[in-house]
């Protein structure tokens, strides 16, 4: 296939999202890496795909990372192959030597989020929710108290539908903010409401990014969480 051949993208409408695109890119094929992305890649990039085990995770590395570059080159004017990436102190990547927008991409299942920002730092994460019976063991560890209780106070089906928006959100904010995930997952409450999310940070923390954070939850497919947020 023409590397220069448009990949399958969904364009997602976000509520507050003046200046910011939102894409869904999949379902990867869980048999071969398509040629379209795979001539896009760096020989970085190359050499991290060939280092998955698993044909159906290379597939989804590849088809995340050229469909990032396809949506790049067609904001910037680069050929999506000439795109260079650099990485900030925490590994968000950002365009090396280059004017365009501010992104950032997750995956999960066989479906990738892409988030692309104008101007503020942009946050994005999505999650295929797999019920594992371990998730108030994980809340406890990782969430704040108060996420916890609310977890606690709901029944099963609606407590992992709970767990995998307050997941999603709290990756996506920090990610937005460029901070690291593991040090800061309980210095700030994610409620879900009727709405979207409230987001509480601890007192005593707070940093300049994280005091103009927003985010809102992301129309995935059924059986995903995701989630966009702005710094």
């Amino acid at each position: 296939m023409n590397s220069n051949s448009a990949p399958a993208l969904r364009r997602l409408t976000l509520a507050g999202g003046a200046g910011v695109g939102l894409w869904l890119a999949g379902p990867a094929s869980a048999e071969a890496v398509q040629e379209q992305f795979w001539t896009t890649l760096s020989e970085a990039e190359k050499d991290r795909a060939d280092r998955f085990l698993r044909t159906e995770d290379r597939a989804l590395f590849v088809m995340t990372r050229g469909s990032l570059r396809f949506l790049l080159g067609k904001a910037t004017g680069i050929a999506a192959g000439a795109i260079a990436f650099a990485e900030a102190p925490f590994g968000k990547p950002y365009l090396s030597d280059l004017q365009g927008p501010q992104f950032n991409v997750s995956h999960s299942g066989s479906i990738a989020l892409i988030g692309l920002s104008e101007s503020r730092p942009i946050g994005v994460d999505i999650e295929r929710m797999r019920v594992t019976g371990d998730e108030l063991n994980v809340a406890q560890r990782f969430f704040s108290a108060a996420e916890y209780c609310a977890l606690l106070s709901q029944e099963k089906d609606a407590m992992v539908s709970t767990f995998y928006k307050i997941w999603t959100c709290k990756e996506a904010a920090l990610k937005a903010c460029g901070e690291g995930i593991s040090n800061h997952l309980k210095h700030f409450s994610v409620e879900v409401t009727k709405d979207g999310f409230a987001i509480h940070p601890e007192p005593g923390w707070i940093t300049p990014a994280f005091a103009a954070i927003s985010a809102e939850p992301v129309a995935v497919p059924p059986g995903y969480a995701g989630c966009c947020a702005l710094a």
